[in-house]
């Protein structure tokens, strides 16, 4: 088996659109429950470690099943979730739940996202956390 990879930056938000599966096809295959497939918006692995992105509109809540995942996922020890809200590419409110600590970010912004990332990568790394420039 041939394995692809692409860039994941999003060239053309159309075709990326058009390709979106409709997980529907896989409804009732998870016998007597309400389980729907759901998805993350973006992942990375260092060392074994995963940081895990979810974002989310202004004011647009977690729905439950999302957040029994994310709970299950940081159980785990191995993932740590960061839920982002805002319009896109603008960070408005942070949350980031790890095994150890659930912190929220009530007035982020990109600099915050970029801080708590290179934190993530500090540790998932094994090195001490660097100063972080913009």
């Amino acid at each position: 088996m041939e394995l692809c990879l692409r860039n994941m930056t999003i060239n053309n938000p159309d075709e990326f659109m058009d390709n979106l599966w409709d997980w529907a096809i896989v409804d009732g295959c998870f016998g007597n429950t309400r389980i729907k497939v759901s998805d993350l918006d973006g992942i990375v692995e260092r060392n074994g470690k995963f940081l895990a992105y979810e974002t989310k509109s202004p004011n647009v809540d977690i729905p439950t099943g999302q957040m029994i995942m994310f709970r299950h996922l940081i159980d785990t020890g191995y993932f740590t979730v960061m839920v982002i809200w805002g319009e896109r590419n603008k960070p408005e409110k942070i949350l980031l739940m790890t095994s150890k600590v659930t912190q929220e970010y009530c007035n982020a912004d990109t600099a915050t996202l970029r801080h708590i990332t290179s934190l993530w990568f500090s540790y998932a790394n094994g090195t001490p956390p660097v100063k972080f420039s913009e």
